[in-house]
């Protein structure tokens, strides 16, 4: 694998007509300098104050430049320390990812997702950051590392584009018949400062989901752990990553044949499984409902029961039942009853949603005044988007 991550770079710009140097016949013209006082030397700014108001407002891209300026600056920025407070402070836009695979080519496409509020039709035009033979699937992405899943060989990778660091290969997942993945889920554990990816795996000559198996890896470590198994049945895959937990949708059992809907969240630092409860939803179709994440909290979206409005919910503090605050309500007409995924919101509150019909596709709807936009997208549209922030964090695995 050391040879499949390659940042694919822009093409470089043609060279300028204007000549770099002068010809000896030229006559170069220079300007006085005033001599320097050295009684009044030029001010300097202070360290803290070219750190903090400068430093870690830069994107990623500009401190990986700046570390050529200086040795102390390379010292600081190569700090994991620096790295997560620039991390917590950055305010740059985040990125959409996707793994698309076509002619035998897996490729990670990436799309920006922040777009001015006074234009909600401009293009989106993605580009590629890498392209294997290998094929992979995004299982998630948090702290600027992307969570790979080689489909072939039963493995997972961190990887973080920016600096262009990737893990140790996990060991393969297989055991005996249990080939068959079905839920999964990739976070942070945030107490033991540790990457941890979870994986419920299906005995592949059972139809039902009576023979599972759930492990769990901590990358760094060389082997894979059993954990007590994913108590519950959910419509979707992949756990939703909040304050250091993992979370599905389940069905639950209620009072003999009756089922229910309910939150199933992992704690990645205690690997326990516990409930979560729902907001209360009087008037909403509990059957038709699913989970996201909007601006680092857990949101729950329901369809009204009659079917003229969509409502999201959001948890404001992790955990506690009563943060559950009703976000924001869409009349289903502006959505064209299409199934829809909200993946982000801005601070100006414009909410860019993923399409789920015959053909995947962007719709940006303004909060503010009901504006809705479908834009056009320049380039290739994966199935499944994760939010990615660039970052300089390099874990010691």
């Amino acid at each position: 694998m050391g040879n499949d991550f390659k940042i694919l770079k822009p093409q470089p710009t043609s060279p300028s007509k204007t000549p770099l140097h002068n010809s000896q016949n030229d006559t170069v013209s220079t300007p006085s300098v005033p001599k320097t006082d050295t009684e009044n030397p030029l001010p300097e700014l202070p360290e803290e104050l070219i750190i903090n108001e400068i430093l870690l407002r830069l994107p990623v891209r500009s401190l990986l430049q700046f570390k050529c300026v200086c040795k102390s600056w390379k010292t600081l920025i190569s700090d994991p320390q620096f790295s997560k407070t620039h991390r917590k402070a950055s305010t740059a836009d985040p990125l959409l990812v996707t793994s698309v695979i076509h002619s035998g080519k897996c490729e990670i496409i990436a799309y920006p997702v922040k777009p001015p509020p006074e234009n909600l039709s401009t293009p989106v035009e993605s580009f590629s950051i890498f392209g294997t033979r290998r094929k992979y699937h995004i299982i998630d992405s948090f702290n600027g590392l992307l969570c790979l899943y080689d489909v072939s060989q039963f493995n997972f990778t961190l990887w973080n584009p920016s600096i262009n660091l990737k893990s140790e290969t996990s060991p393969t997942n297989v055991l005996s018949d249990y080939k068959f993945m079905t839920y999964h889920g990739f976070g942070y554990d945030h107490v033991n400062d540790k990457y941890k990816v979870l994986v419920v795996m299906r005995n592949a000559a059972v139809v039902d989901y009576r023979e599972i198996v759930t492990r769990i890896y901590t990358f760094g470590e060389n082997s894979w752990k059993t954990v007590p198994n994913f108590p519950g049945k959910s419509h979707v895959w992949s756990g939703k990553f909040v304050s250091g937990t993992l979370n599905w949708l389940v069905n639950k059992r209620a009072g003999g044949n009756s089922s229910q809907r309910g939150i199933l969240s992992f704690d990645l630092g205690k690997e326990t499984f516990r409930e979560v409860l729902l907001p209360q939803h009087d008037g909403y179709d509990v059957r038709n409902c699913g989970l996201y994440v909007l601006s680092n909290c857990l949101c729950v979206c329901f369809d009204h029961s009659n079917k003229n409005h969509w409502g999201v919910w959001m948890m404001n503090q992790y955990g506690v039942t009563e943060s559950w605050t009703k976000l924001m309500i869409i009349p289903c007409k502006k959505l064209m009853r299409h199934l829809v995924d909200p993946l982000f919101i801005s601070e100006n509150g414009v909410l860019i949603l993923m399409m789920n019909s015959i053909y995947s596709k962007f719709v940006r709807y303004n909060l503010n005044n009901g504006r809705i936009g479908y834009p056009k997208i320049l380039g290739k549209l994966g199935r499944e988007m994760h939010i990615y922030h660039e970052s300089l964090v390099s874990p010691q695995w």
